[in-house]
């Protein structure tokens, strides 16, 4: 038995663009991290960044 491919919606499409464009991003983030930014994970309330350094870091971050 065939089974019958219905037509997808718009959002269906978007959707799947959406997901597609993430699984490029990711794959090449993974083969290439040195063109990404580390972002630091420190343990919350362990961290000694000052406040100054952290809104640097998240302005470089955010406008590259």
């Amino acid at each position: 038995m065939r089974l019958r491919r219905l037509p997808l919606s718009a959002y269906d499409e978007l959707r799947l663009q959406f997901l597609r464009e993430t699984e490029r991003t990711l794959a090449y983030a993974l083969a290439h991290p040195e063109e990404f930014p580390r972002i630091p994970a420190v343990e919350v309330g362990k961290g000694r960044f000052s406040r100054a350094f952290a809104e640097q870091f998240w302005a470089d971050v955010l406008t590259s």
